[in-house]
């Protein structure tokens, strides 16, 4: 990283640091990730802006409210995604990353700010991939060309997007259901204090597509290489989910929260 640096394992010491966040330490990240997160980031921000919008975003992903609606996304987009595999063969294998991501992605995307046509979702995950190459050992140089440059262009242009779609909700001065309910309505209905600015919400919400993109498929294809290698969990996992199955089938309810959870 170019800098001295300090590994720690110890559980006390990582929860001082944490909790003194903005108070005696302060985030700090390579020069190539403070360039593609921008000032306006989550990750940058210090103090009470950080803490509010920490706190809204917490609060909004645990809601009942989203909860109640996520299932069906969830449930729509695994659905899609296994109706491709029937063309599975040896020659032409699924790579299990690739396929949760295509599963993750438009769940997120839709919850954040309600986006499911398929060209904006298109062009959203291809500039979201660009864009996501600039944390991957990217060298802080910044000229047409480099993995830098490419990825900031990328991210220009979502947050131009996300820009678009929010001034238009601004605009239109209504209140949405609570069925059309995202984070995008959230950031704008919230009293601030202090106040971020357009092009902070804006930034942040393109930022907080990450987990769609890495965290979650990372996860998903090492939890199914270890269940590969263990029949017995594998069964056990199968049999669960058939009877989850079965009790649906019998009782013609939608899966729940609950259900995902469990």
């Amino acid at each position: 990283m170019g800098s001295n640096v300090i590994v720690s394992t110890e559980v006390e010491v990582n929860k001082a640091i944490l909790v003194n966040q903005g108070n005696i330490f302060a985030p700090a990240y390579p020069k190539s990730i403070r360039e593609l997160t921008g000032d306006y980031s989550i990750f940058q921000m210090n103090g009470t802006l950080h803490r509010n919008m920490h706190a809204l975003i917490i609060s909004f992903f645990r809601s009942p409210h989203l909860k109640a609606r996520i299932t069906s996304h969830i449930e729509l987009s695994v659905k899609h995604c296994l109706l491709t595999w029937k063309d599975a063969t040896p020659q032409n294998p699924i790579y299990i990353q690739d396929q949760v991501k295509m599963i993750t992605f438009p769940v997120l995307v839709k919850v954040l700010m309600s986006v499911s046509g398929d060209e904006e979702l298109e062009l959203l995950r291809k500039d979201f991939q660009e864009f996501f190459k600039g944390f991957l050992n990217c060298v802080p140089i910044k000229f047409p060309g480099t993995t830098l440059y490419k990825s900031l262009k990328a991210k220009e242009r979502m947050v131009k997007m996300v820009k678009r779609i929010m001034e238009e909700r601004m605009h239109k001065n209504t209140s949405r259901s609570d069925e059309e309910n995202d984070m995008m309505d959230v950031m704008l209905k919230h009293e601030w204090n202090p106040k971020p600015t357009l092009e902070m919400m804006c930034s942040n919400i393109v930022e907080l597509i990450t987990p769609g993109e890495e965290t979650v498929p990372s996860a998903m294809t090492i939890a199914i290489f270890f269940l590969s290698n263990s029949p017995l969990a594998l069964s056990k996992l199968r049999e669960e989910n058939m009877e989850l199955k079965r009790h649906k089938s019998s009782t013609d309810n939608k899966y729940a929260w609950t259900d995902y959870m469990s």
